[in-house]
């Protein structure tokens, strides 16, 4: 006997799948790394190493943005997504400018070179993340692939002002030094809105619902093995 999905609506799958990524062992911001870090325990050479994979995506995330743009057929959604864009490549918050370039800013602070970043050879859980990042885009509905960031970009937030802090607490680090880790507290509540606002609209049948759970938990399994350095 076949059994029916549950039919849900999609506030309600919102809701839920937010209650399941809180539940996980897989958030950021209770990462080994960022509680060394925290803890002031982390060597300087486990956060370049940390740096150097987790730069990887923060130079694709502009490219990963315009695409995910340009895969919307919602103009109201287009718009917001446009800003993303804009926000990823020249910010569009005082004090900020592109992401990537801060992320150098602070590999520059604790003694990484830009040349170290562009040459770094991935990590498997790197490489694994960068092309699952790009493939959903490629192959799912746009608005399961976007709704999916309620489990990256609506993460973020908690794990990056922990490290914000601890490097500046910890590490003797300037707010200039980190101020990528400070923008993205703010940045990213406002993209994981987004993704949230889009499942409402658009992800309202079981179906749906099943293929957006599923990259959502992926996608937040990857991130966290990104940040698994050795020691």
């Amino acid at each position: 006997m076949s059994v029916q999905s549950e039919v849900m609506s999609s506030a309600e799958f919102v809701r839920r799948l937010k209650e399941e990524i809180a539940r996980s062992p897989k958030q950021r911001v209770n990462h080994p790394f960022v509680r060394a870090v925290c803890a002031g325990t982390a060597s300087l050479e486990q956060i370049r190493k940390w740096a150097l994979q987790d730069y990887q995506f923060r130079r694709a995330v502009p490219r990963i943005a315009m695409l995910r743009y340009l895969a919307c057929s919602d103009p109201e959604i287009a718009t917001r997504l446009y800003e993303v864009v804009e926000d990823e490549t020249r910010g569009l918050r005082p004090g900020s400018v592109g992401h990537p370039d801060m992320f150098v800013e602070f590999a520059e602070s604790i003694g990484v070179t830009r040349k170290e970043l562009d040459t770094a050879v991935l990590r498997p859980a790197t490489a694994a993340h960068l092309y699952y990042a790009e493939l959903v885009i490629h192959t799912l509905p746009w608005f399961v692939m976007m709704a999916a960031q309620i489990g990256a970009e609506g993460t973020f937030p908690p794990a990056v002002a922990a490290l914000g802090k601890g490097f500046i607490k910890q590490y003797g680090m300037s707010p200039q030094s980190v101020r990528f880790f400070t923008v993205h507290v703010e940045a990213d509540e406002e993209h994981g809105t987004l993704a949230e606002d889009i499942a409402r609209r658009y992800v309202t049948s079981p179906h749906l619902q099943a293929q957006t759970r599923e990259v959502t938990m992926r996608r937040l399994e990857l991130l966290y093995d990104v940040w698994t350095i050795d020691g």
